[in-house]
């Protein structure tokens, strides 16, 4: 989009009628594509004579202009366009660091949390290796938690081929976010993992295999364009399959399909807090998977060598207006141990493990200045109902795998977050949230208080 973006606004500028004696204008667009690496100064060089010949064509005798100019315009785009083709790839590096806070009282004889610690720190790369290979790569270094597997590690890591965007959709195949999902998590409305993203497949979100997705409710690893004016959008992915212990590599495959629609055919963004005016947008959409499992130690299968079938379904809808936010998802995760046993997260044995989770949300931003400088604030209801004891260690907001941190973990019970975001600029924010857990599978109830630093270049 963006080499296309360049081409016509070359010629736009180039134009006789529109350029001043100076070019002073196009220079400086020239100058710019230089410095993003699209362009070399031997292009540059190319693209500036060019343009002086077609200011000359257009200046011969009127019987001919016509003519000339338009030749000439299209001896500029075709030119133009030959020579960013074979520019460097347009290579996009970003990172992603946050520190935190936290601190979680003393109660009831349990030991409190009050400690730094670093959520993230990503570094990654993206860019086009040619007009239509995109690609991605991930890696968070943080390594909050520790015992973490590698899948938790390198989140990004893919290529998608662009080839029939316009048709079919984006085809990518590697480590990429799975399409329980249904969109990108959001930006940053709370610190932690929502309930309803927990329950989805793979592992951070994330799976190893193939899709193909036509929209930008694939967001990152498509920015195509929906059917009907952007109104509708699909997915289908083929993974390895994620066992209950999150490793993505038991031999089966995962099946998921992903549906949503844009009714006004505007999409929200991935960012709740609305700093900058946008109109009116919604969606809704669902999402399906379907897997075997193998046997992994944490299900504590009876007898040894019994599949889970496992099913995901989450349903979303999203509202943005001006600076106000609304958001909505559900999400449910069954296994069926049909022939044999599982123990659940009471300790009981069933031959069905059955989890859901629900996270309703609001926002509202107040801009500070001309530019990027406000604050928001956030409110944020979540519910669980979780059986599966691989995703225990979620429901919690502390760290690390302590008996005395697991025992604040909780599988059924209900969150409630009051949220206050101050972002200093575009990139920096600093996002304090308040909790109430309060659960109801026999544990004390408690609040929690995490203030976190987030940082984007």
């Amino acid at each position: 989009m963006l080499k296309k973006l360049s081409i016509l606004l070359l010629a736009f500028v180039s134009l006789p009628a529109l350029a001043d004696s100076s070019h002073a204008y196009a220079n400086a667009v020239l100058e710019a594509l230089q410095k993003k690496g699209l362009l070399s100064e031997h292009d540059v060089a190319d693209i500036k004579q060019h343009a002086q010949q077609a200011e000359l064509q257009a200046s011969k005798p009127s019987v001919a202009k016509k003519t000339s100019v338009k030749s000439a315009v299209n001896n500029l785009v075709v030119a133009t366009k030959k020579n960013v083709n074979k520019a460097s790839p347009n290579i996009k590096f970003w990172g992603l660091a946050q520190p935190r806070y936290t601190f979680v009282p003393s109660k009831n004889g349990r030991q409190g949390t009050n400690s730094f610690t670093l959520r993230r720190a990503r570094l990654g790369f993206t860019g086009f290796a040619s007009d239509n290979v995109a690609f991605r790569f991930q890696y968070d270094a943080s390594n909050e938690v520790v015992g973490l597997s590698n899948a938790q590690k390198l989140l990004d890591a893919w290529v998608s081929l662009k080839h029939f965007d316009d048709s079919l959709g984006s085809i990518t195949v590697g480590q990429q976010f799975a399409l329980g999902y249904t969109r990108r998590p959001h930006k940053s409305a709370s610190v932690e993992r929502k309930f309803t993203e927990v329950l989805s497949p793979g592992a951070v979100g994330r799976a190893r295999g193939l899709t193909i997705r036509k929209g930008n409710m694939g967001l990152p690893e498509t920015n195509s364009k929906g059917y009907f004016g952007n109104r509708v959008h699909y997915a289908l992915g083929l993974f390895n399959s994620p066992d209950l212990s999150l490793n993505n590599d038991n031999n089966d495959l995962l099946f998921s399909a992903a549906f949503a629609l844009r009714p006004n055919g505007i999409s929200p963004s991935d960012d709740e807090y609305q700093f900058k005016d946008r109109p009116l947008a919604y969606s809704v959409g669902a999402a399906y998977s379907t897997s075997l499992d193998s046997v992994t130690l944490d299900t504590k299968f009876q007898p040894n060598g019994v599949e889970l079938d496992n099913e995901w379904l989450s349903v979303f809808a999203d509202v943005q207006a001006h600076h106000w936010w609304l958001w909505a998802s559900w999400a449910e995760f069954k296994s069926d141990a049909t022939g044999g046993l599982a123990v659940n997260t009471q300790g009981d044995n069933t031959n069905a493990l059955s989890s859901s989770a629900l996270t309703l949300g609001l926002s509202r931003a107040y801009l500070l200045n001309s530019e990027d400088m406000g604050w928001a604030w956030a409110l944020q209801y979540q519910h669980v109902d979780n059986e599966h004891p691989s995703r225990t260690a979620f429901f919690r907001p502390l760290t690390g795998k302590s008996t005395d941190e697991l025992a604040r973990g909780m599988n059924q019970g209900s969150v409630y977050q009051a949220i206050f975001t101050w972002q200093f600029d575009e990139n920096l924010r600093l996002i304090n949230e308040l909790a109430y857990y309060d659960p109801t599978d026999g544990k004390f109830n408690y609040p929690s208080f995490i203030s976190q630093l987030q940082l984007s270049f």
